[in-house]
């Protein structure tokens, strides 16, 4: 958690937000890295891209390219599809 903090951390502070980090406990640094479907990191992405569309489409067509996304270094992407728990729209038809 705090590996994913100190990230957090970093953001706030490019956008120019006040993160307190020294309430950030620190521990021993593992070096575990959370699997996660690609399926799932590209239905994040299309996720965000939808409301970043909606609250601020500036950002949006500055930022969002319809590239894949960078993975944060917690993650390391395997192959799979969608997890299970989310709610994914039936195609049409």
């Amino acid at each position: 958690m705090a590996a994913y903090l100190r990230f957090v951390h970093a953001e706030a502070e490019s956008r120019g937000y006040s993160f307190n980090l020294s309430r950030v406990v620190e521990a021993p640094r593992l070096k575990v890295r959370i699997p996660e479907t690609r399926g799932q990191l590209l239905f994040e992405w299309a996720h965000l891209a939808k409301k970043l569309r909606a609250r601020n489409p500036a950002w949006h067509a500055r930022h969002h390219r319809r590239i894949a996304p960078t993975p944060h270094p917690l993650f390391r992407i395997v192959a799979g599809g969608v997890r299970s728990w989310e709610r994914v729209p039936a195609p049409p038809g």
